[in-house]
């Protein structure tokens, strides 16, 4: 929970209806006949969101009533990272091989390798699709690392310096651009260990810091997801049951399942089939488990 100066009031993850309701109650409360007595106004938070988001919001009935910041970006390109993601992307589906669904059906494995062009311009060659799971490993932290280190961390690391000179120790003291947490003796001659941290207003941003990048991407992808989970729950006899940042458990009729599965980027594979159902009880004879 924010306040309008963009500060942080609450360092809980919350995901509250009624903003005032989640300041109110700090350590949780759970009370079946509460009725959230607050107006509008004070229902709302202060949130920072990307265009595509608001406008998923905005469909489902949410009203902005102040607007405090915009950054318009008037021109965009959205083939920047295309060979970069093309290259790994076909490592690491190379490295998987073909589907055992599909595996040495050759109609199957050609629609396939032309659904990998069509799609995303990624060229897939037969006699490179072998498996070789460090390889997979390797392809698949160059996909995922590459949005990471747009988002490194800059402010609250710690850094050290190790000097024997008196007058360095006076001179980080004085700098009232860090703060000294602490300093260790390492040698009987004086040689010791700073540890400090720059303090927020003198944060240099790193080489791959972009905030609108890890934003926008972040963004995307829990668009992605609230598409799925809006399926799941409209659709009737299924049950949304649980959600991570790329998946979700949930219950469905059997053979109406919401979700299309799918081999290709962004499409939904089943991670853990159920094939069969155990069910454990402890049986007990005189009184002895």
């Amino acid at each position: 929970i924010t306040n309008e100066n963009g500060e942080d009031e609450d360092e809980r993850l919350l995901f509250p209806l009624c903003s005032t309701c989640a300041k109110e109650h700090p350590k949780g409360d759970v009370n079946e006949n509460y009725c959230c007595p607050h107006s509008d106004q004070q229902r709302g938070w202060v949130s920072t969101c990307t265009s595509i988001e608001l406008n998923e919001a905005l469909k489902e009935g949410y009203i902005v009533t102040k607007l405090f910041r915009v950054l318009e970006y008037k021109s965009y390109d959205d083939k920047l990272f295309t060979p970069y993601i093309s290259e790994f992307m076909a490592q690491k589906i190379h490295s998987s091989g073909f589907d055992n669904s599909i595996k040495g059906d050759k109609e199957k494995e050609d629609k396939f390798m032309k659904e990998c062009m069509e799609l995303f311009g990624i060229k897939i060659e037969r006699e490179k699709m072998v498996v070789n799971k460090g390889k997979r490993t390797q392809a698949k932290l160059c996909l995922n690392n590459l949005w990471g280190r747009f988002s490194l961390r800059n402010f609250g690391l710690s850094q050290c310096k190790i000097s024997n000179d008196p007058s360095e120790y006076v001179k980080m003291s004085d700098d009232p651009s860090i703060t000294i947490n602490h300093c260790h003796e390492l040698t009987e001659d004086g040689t010791v260990l700073i540890d400090y941290t720059k303090k927020k207003d003198w944060v240099e941003e790193h080489d791959s810091s972009n905030v609108i990048i890890s934003l926008w991407t972040t963004s995307a992808a829990r668009i992605h997801l609230l598409h799925a989970m809006q399926k799941v729950v409209r659709s009737p006899g299924c049950e949304l049951l649980y959600t991570d940042t790329d998946s979700l458990i949930f219950k469905h009729p059997d053979n109406n399942c919401p979700l299309q599965l799918g081999p290709h980027l962004g499409q939904f594979t089943d991670e853990y089939p159920i094939s069969t159902s155990w069910n454990i009880a402890l049986e007990v004879q005189n009184n002895m488990v």
